[in-house]
């Protein structure tokens, strides 16, 4: 392992770039990710991806951090040792591991990440695809976990579910969030279509299915494909959410951080452990910083929240939030969000907020990021800005919501200089 005066020396970036992202940065254009290469990848690790540790996997169009923060943190609360995956990171790619809700240290990181390319290095050179940094970091992570001695998993998906590389590992539940219109050119045109992907993670064998209220469509393809694998199927609704209302905060985030603890209680069973008590629920719940959805920061005498909701109703919810907390709508809005998000429910909020009797701005911040598709300038109704500018913006008005990708809110966050080395 580095010396830890190496592992500060260390560019975490460039470090990043030729292992986890190497095969990514180098596909063809319109090349797809290979779903092969994360099963040679596991087994030139010497892994047994098909019998890990009890798994809970997560998957959805939004909520998914939120709801695996919160079963892992319930599931350390209990006295068990937990392995975490998110997917992506809080505001870096080392945030993506985590045990007990700690991320990994360093020279452990920088060595793991080392350790991973060199046995990628060994597969053959990709033909027919790539595996995706999503896929290289949950290697990682199932690595890791196995030589740390976790005793339960919590794993959340890239993109989908059957297509992930998530769907490659033997589960014993999966936790599926909220699913809409999403990635319509990898999972499908329709919502039914990109439920099937999602709940195809949930494999012959596995246990239980959670997964919230969803769209007659979806809730059709839940029902029935977790009948055909003979997996017990759970409804999280507003009624299930109601022993919860206390520990947590309302509207959707706090049906995912429910759902989240709901799901490790049914895996608590799994174990053969005893059931979550009311204490540990509140004190798991009281523990989580999960900062990035409806959290609140200070930041050079502005009040920042950051959300990171991709959709009219997530956007709406958020407004409304600023507004209970703070008396009024917030005086600057700032948005991110691609085509293939609610760009249109977007759209259709900012103007109300434009045209309201006390106008409010809202600014549509253009990340550098090529693989997100932003509007064109004049599809936006309103300012527009750069990456550059962010931080200025943060500093001008008393109170700002920030709110899009995880990737935006990711870059709000490192620059409120928030700590994100525990999640709980």
């Amino acid at each position: 392992m580095p010396a830890a005066a190496d592992s500060r020396a260390v560019d975490l970036d460039a470090l990043e770039s030729r292992t986890a992202f190497r095969e990514w940065s180098a596909r063809s254009p319109g090349q797809r990710a290979d779903p092969r290469r994360f099963g040679m990848l596991v087994a030139a690790l010497g892994l047994d991806v098909e019998h890990p540790a009890p798994a809970l996997g997560v998957v959805g169009s939004k909520g998914k951090g939120t709801t695996v923060a919160y079963a892992s943190a319930l599931v350390a609360q209990t006295g068990l040792r937990v392995g975490t995956v998110f997917s992506p990171g809080l505001v870096s790619n080392r945030d993506r591991l985590r045990v007990n809700g700690a991320v990994l240290p360093l020279g452990d990181y920088i060595a793991l990440l080392e350790r991973v390319d060199a046995a990628l290095r060994t597969l053959p050179a990709p033909d027919a695809g790539y595996i995706g940094p999503s896929g290289f970091f949950l290697a990682a992570g199932l690595a890791h976990f196995a030589a740390a001695g976790c005793e339960a998993l919590v794993l959340e998906a890239g993109i989908g579910g059957r297509r992930d590389d998530l769907g490659r590992v033997g589960l014993t539940g999966l936790a599926m969030a909220q699913v809409f219109l999403e990635h319509t050119d990898l999972l499908g045109p329709t919502i039914a279509a990109i439920a099937a992907d999602k709940v195809g993670a949930a494999r012959p064998g596995i246990r239980f299915v959670s997964h919230l209220a969803q769209s007659e469509e979806a809730e059709a393809v839940i029902r029935q494909h977790t009948d055909d694998i003979g997996a017990e199927r759970m409804r999280v609704d507003a009624t299930a959410r109601a022993p919860y209302a206390g520990a947590v905060v309302e509207g959707l985030t706090g049906m995912n951080a429910a759902h989240g603890m709901i799901a490790a209680r049914r895996l608590l069973t799994e174990l053969g452990r005893p059931d979550a008590t009311d204490e540990q629920v509140r004190a798991a719940a009281a523990r989580v910083h999960y900062p990035g959805r409806l959290s609140r920061h200070e930041r050079d005498g502005s009040t920042v929240f950051v959300d990171s909701a991709v959709s009219r109703d997530g956007f709406e919810n958020a407004l409304a939030h600023v507004e209970r907390e703070t008396g009024a709508l917030p005086a600057l809005t700032l948005v991110s969000v691609p085509r293939e998000k609610d760009l249109a429910g977007f759209r259709a909020v900012a103007a109300g907020l434009a045209a309201a009797a006390t106008p409010r701005r809202v600014v549509f911040v253009a990340l550098e990021r090529v693989h997100l598709h932003y509007p064109e300038r004049d599809e936006w109704p309103g300012e527009w800005a750069t990456a550059a500018e962010l931080p200025a913006l943060l500093r001008s008005a008393p109170v700002v919501l920030a709110i899009g990708t995880a990737s935006f809110s990711s870059e709000v966050l490192r620059h409120c200089g928030v700590d994100t080395d525990r999640v709980f």
